[in-house]
């Protein structure tokens, strides 16, 4: 090591000082924490989900009654029916169900999705649809029948296979009785 003058330094003083090892640790955490240190609010959303990762978000509550329901910001009904989901959610979680809320809403209107989950507070996570990546894929990991309107529901057993879809705003009573139905089912044993 050289000092300023070109001069080899002693050996003491190539060791960081403790200034530059603070500096380090705080800039790893910075970074580390996605920048929440600067004041900016956590997000509110548990991810962004292309085809395969909704296949796998499914997938990891096998054992559970899953409600997948994809919503946006500017979708009416979507922002009505939200907070009767999560008041489902918080009946029959203990029981066995997991929803998992898709926000189909463009990365140009983040904001307003955190904004919306913000206000909402709810019970369960929500997710954001990946942009770019091959939509036909996304649509068919949903639903081949699936024509992009919303909001759009799908309903999976305790197995993980898909039971039903729900095109358009939901019946409520229906859905849960299906749940309620689904939750007393077993999932069959594994081979």
């Amino acid at each position: 090591m050289h000092d300023q003058a070109g001069v080899n330094a002693p050996a003491e003083s190539r060791r960081p000082s403790a200034h530059r090892i603070a500096g380090a640790l705080l800039a790893a955490a910075v970074l580390g924490s996605g920048g929440a240190l600067s004041g900016a609010p956590p997000s509110r959303l548990a991810g962004e989900l292309d085809a395969g990762g909704l296949v796998e978000a499914v997938a990891r509550e096998k054992g559970r009654v899953v409600l997948v329901n994809f919503w946006a910001t500017w979708c009416v009904p979507c922002r009505e029916e939200f907070p009767l989901l999560s008041r489902l959610q918080a009946r029959h979680r203990r029981a066995g169900l997991s929803v998992l809320g898709v926000s189909t809403d463009f990365q140009k209107e983040k904001a307003a999705v955190e904004k919306f989950l913000v206000e909402q507070k709810p019970s369960f996570p929500n997710y954001r649809k990946k942009s770019g990546g091959d939509d036909q894929k996304f649509i068919e990991a949903v639903d081949s029948s699936w024509g992009g309107e919303l909001p759009f529901s799908v309903l999976y057993d305790r197995s993980g296979r898909k039971v039903k879809v729900f095109s358009g705003e939901l019946e409520i009573a229906t859905l849960e009785k299906q749940i309620v139905s689904l939750l007393a089912a077993r999932a069959p044993a594994a081979r």
